[in-house]
């Protein structure tokens, strides 16, 4: 047991291939939703520099029982058969994490986190997956508006190192040009040869700002609860307050959204300060969006009175 939660090793899916931490706190199962959190790029479970463990523990000591696992291919788990594509591999593996929670603690409802393109794959479980009822998002794919280029483009002219590479042509920009250039040569010379020259198609791109829009639009009408975080790790792509209403501005979140940018910490969100006004605005969005029962509110009162009862013989 770590700081009141209990955590314990895993094991499931096909042929038990995947594994996790389960981590819990006081509440029985079925009480409270889930939360399953989804790698991180290719980082195994504990996350980048051990985010989701510090995320597992906190919101597990509020009563929302945390099973933080490596998809197929990562960490502990096994790779998957077939040709599948990451993204539904994905997919297929949250959903046998959820299998396992219902088989396992009864549980009903689920919340997932991600970071990066674990947010992505979040999103588009949630979207497959009517057991999701929130997610929380740490700098999923977005698309740019106008304004965030222009302020990207702004950004990079102030600095005298940008001038300076634009100046002598050695700015990254020429490079792919260039890039872009050799890999179209390259393309010619292999269908000359009968050659395709694209890989088979095992790692299909993450999903496209598009399908996130999609999928959010089908999740508010749905009634989910959404937490988004942009750091300023992305602000070439989303770099200021308001840019997720300019890119859905027909879509009426209402009281389903938490929205937070933080442009002072980076994509991992690996300093204190900012880490802990993570951990404070998620705490917050989890009381607001899924508050307790009345059954666990009776629980916690009996709790106090058997404390006190306690208090009270012992002064006697």
């Amino acid at each position: 047991m770590t700081g009141g939660v209990r955590e314990r090793v895993v094991r499931f899916g096909p042929d038990q291939r995947l594994v996790g931490i389960l981590t819990t706190g006081k509440s029985a199962p079925g009480d409270r939703p889930h939360v399953v959190i989804v790698n991180a790029g290719i980082i195994h479970r504990v996350g980048p520099n051990r985010l989701y463990v510090d995320l597992a523990r906190s919101v597990a000591a509020l009563g929302f029982p945390v099973l933080r696992f490596d998809l197929a291919g990562l960490g502990d788990s096994d790779p998957a058969t077939g040709g599948v594509s990451l993204a539904e591999s994905a997919v297929a593996d949250v959903r046998a994490a959820f299998d396992h929670l219902s088989s396992t603690r009864n549980a009903t409802q689920f919340l997932v986190f991600g970071l990066c393109s674990g947010a992505n794959y979040a999103v588009l479980t949630a979207f497959r997956e009517p057991r999701v009822i929130g997610v929380m998002l740490i700098d999923p794919t977005v698309a740019r508006t106008r304004r965030s280029a222009m302020v990207h483009a702004v950004r990079r002219l102030r600095n005298m190192s940008t001038l300076r590479e634009l100046v002598t042509l050695r700015h990254p920009i020429f490079r792919r040009q260039l890039g872009g250039l050799t890999s179209a040569a390259v393309s010619v010379a292999h269908a000359a040869e009968g050659q395709s020259g694209q890989r088979a198609n095992t790692a299909a791109p993450e999903m496209s700002a598009a399908d996130a829009q999609r999928s959010l639009e089908a999740l508010v009408a749905r009634g989910a609860h959404l937490m988004f975080v942009f750091t300023g790790g992305v602000n070439h792509m989303y770099n200021y307050h308001g840019q997720l209403f300019d890119l859905l501005p027909g879509l009426d979140f209402g009281r389903q959204l938490s929205l937070h940018y933080m442009p002072d910490t980076d994509h991992t969100v690996s300093d204190g300060t900012g880490r802990s006004r993570l951990m404070q605005a998620l705490h917050r969005w989890l009381a607001d969006a899924f508050p307790a029962t009345s059954t666990e509110a009776d629980a916690a009162v009996a709790r106090a009175g058997v404390a006190d009862n306690a208090h009270a013989g012992h002064r006697a």
